[in-house]
């Protein structure tokens, strides 16, 4: 069975919280379990080499009005991670662009300057790319984009004849393959407002399962289940 459609996945990793009321576990051992997981992920889309890009809806733009106990958790863990990525220079032995989507102007500063120098020095890699959307809401980025596209064209009014859906996504928080399926845990099916722009094509798979407990064979028959849909783009 070939594989070659399938070159962009999204993930929903939702149910971590549930899952530590489950499972008695504390809210900072929930999502690291969660965190680790997306990292499995990333290693179990490796068995299928045409997966280019995967993008990971990490917090919403609506999850940073969450208490300041869980959010200060959330940030811990964020830090760690993204100190991990940098000693360990985890771009370059996995060949990765990493990216962070959203408003990150909303984290703390010195998050921030980490997340900045994530993307700096892993844009030269890349057989991989690898999305971390944080602060992110698709409406938001949509007015973020055209709030960029409006700037442009102040100062270059000709750009307006140049717009269309294509160059559009060069306004967006990063440019990149629209995913060709979105898979969400957490037995809920809903976007909840993740790649609005983007996931205008992208099928839909809902696994009734918390993110912690998703395993490589959940994510083989999530590709299986794509690779028998028949995909017609409206035609």
């Amino acid at each position: 069975m070939s594989y070659m459609s399938l070159n962009s996945i999204a993930f929903i990793p939702d149910g971590n919280r549930r899952f530590a009321a489950a499972h008695n576990l504390s809210l900072f051992d929930a999502y690291r379990l969660g965190t680790q997981k997306s990292w499995e992920v990333m290693d179990w889309m490796v068995k299928y080499p045409h997966i280019r890009v995967g993008t990971f809806y990490t917090l919403s733009l609506e999850n940073i009005t969450r208490s300041s106990a869980e959010l200060h958790v959330l940030f811990k863990i964020f830090e760690n991670e993204a100190d991990k990525i940098l000693e360990k220079e985890i771009y370059k032995t996995h060949d990765l662009a990493i990216n962070f989507l959203g408003r990150i102007e909303k984290f703390p500063q010195h998050l921030q300057e980490k997340m900045q120098k994530i993307q700096d020095v892993s844009k030269d890699y890349g057989k991989r790319v690898i999305n971390v959307a944080i602060g992110y809401n698709g409406r938001a980025e949509i007015i973020d984009a055209a709030k960029k596209f409006a700037l442009a064209v102040k100062e270059n009014p000709t750009k307006l004849n140049e717009l269309n859906e294509e160059t559009f996504k060069q306004y967006l928080y990063n440019d990149f393959a629209d995913p060709d399926m979105i898979v969400r845990t957490g037995y809920t099916q809903r976007l909840s407002g993740f790649l609005t722009y983007q996931s205008v094509y992208s099928e839909l798979y809902f696994l009734d399962k918390y993110w912690p407990e998703f395993s490589a064979e959940d994510l083989d028959v999530a590709v299986e289940e794509f690779n028998a849909r028949t995909r017609r783009f409206g035609k």
